[in-house]
């Protein structure tokens, strides 16, 4: 049964980690993958190298017995580029229709993109979601009418499911987005039927810095987790499907620079989810100080009371095999996307266990 859903970049760092869950967690999950932008002007030629690369990933998981079903999403790119003469959310659908793929209907999109979602599960029957920003559920007299044509559309496709996914992006308050998020569900559930509602969001903004600084330590409570938390426990919303960002900000994007320009801006940035907060570390200057900050990191982590243990997870085995308590470290204390693999492969297990 799915009872989270964290929402992703479609690379192949978190589309690893996935794969690297145990499969009683996995079974538990239903990611959402958004195709990833850069921070440059997007070309045709990078958005399909970025699908490519991930898809591959998603087909060794399938053949080594591991596939799921996952929503997929172009939230983060241009609409009006094209790939191969096709619109491109159509040209994404059509492109994983061999894997277990849920499309996403929003609003505000490409005029062929919910038609293309539409299409789609009329030829591969199964579930789809609806995607709501924080600005379509601030007023629900506004947004009502708009749904209401949508879901015209979606009840002559005959979805297997329909999964609402309501995407807060950043929290900042968690009292003030609970009480907007119930303003607006306590009127749409008697409109509207769904078979599922998540809520998800993050603390993470897009530059680390505006949350902690180079070479300290900190915990920071998960805001979008205590928003569920607090959710959940109202009459009507004991249901309610947890969802979040995992460990990579909703605002990111992939930094086109070459690897000195990189090594010169980056720090080593860990974080480790447990209760309701995650532990976060950073360090200096790659370029400083180097990569063997992560032992340091590793260090520190197993040191601390909420430490689970190697046998937790692989991404809990990560850090204690660059740790202290490892009988033979490796000679490397990894790169920022193999920690990202492991740390999300850590923070879905953790999730799938606590909630």
């Amino acid at each position: 049964m799915i009872k989270y859903i964290p929402f992703l970049k479609f690379k192949q760092n978190e589309i690893q980690g996935v794969a690297q869950l145990d499969s009683a967690i996995r079974s538990q999950i239903a990611p959402l993958y958004d195709v990833p932008r850069s921070q440059n002007i997007m070309t045709e030629a990078e958005v399909l190298k970025r699908i490519k690369l991930a898809s591959a990933d998603l087909k060794k998981s399938r053949e080594s017995g591991s596939e799921y079903w996952f929503f997929v999403d172009n939230f983060d790119i241009d609409e009006s580029i094209s790939l191969a003469g096709v619109p491109q959310y159509r040209y994404i659908l059509n492109f994983l229709k061999d894997y277990q793929t849920i499309p996403v209907l929003a609003l505000d999109r490409n005029p062929d993109h919910n038609i293309a979602a539409l299409d789609f599960i009329k030829t591969k029957p199964g579930s789809i979601g609806v995607r709501l920003q924080e600005e379509d559920i601030e007023s629900y007299g506004i947004t009502k009418p708009r749904l209401a044509l949508l879901w015209n559309e979606i009840t002559a496709a005959q979805p297997a499911s329909i999964i609402l996914l309501i995407d807060l992006r950043i929290v900042r308050d968690a009292d003030e987005s609970r009480k907007k998020v119930d303003r607006f569900l306590s009127r749409f559930q008697i409109d509207f039927h769904v078979d599922g509602t998540s809520i998800s969001g993050s603390v993470i903004p897009g530059n680390i810095a505006n949350l902690i600084g180079t070479d300290a330590k900190k915990n920071v409570v998960r805001k979008e987790f205590i928003l569920w938390r607090s959710l959940t426990t109202s009459p009507g919303y004991e249901n309610i499907l947890y969802g979040d960002y995992g460990v990579v900000s909703p605002e990111y994007s992939d930094l086109d620079l070459g690897p000195e320009l990189m090594n010169g801006v980056s720090t080593p940035k860990v974080f480790y989810t447990h209760s309701d907060k995650f532990y976060i570390s950073r360090g200096r200057r790659f370029k400083t100080h180097g990569y063997g900050q992560y032992f340091d990191i590793s260090d520190d982590i197993v040191g601390q009371a909420f430490y689970r243990g190697a046998a937790y997870s692989y991404g809990d085995r990560y850090i204690h095999d660059r740790s202290l308590l490892s009988a033979r470290r490796p000679p490397k204390g990894g790169s920022p996307s193999a920690w990202i693999k492991s740390l999300t492969a850590a923070h879905i297990t953790f999730i799938v266990n606590t909630i």
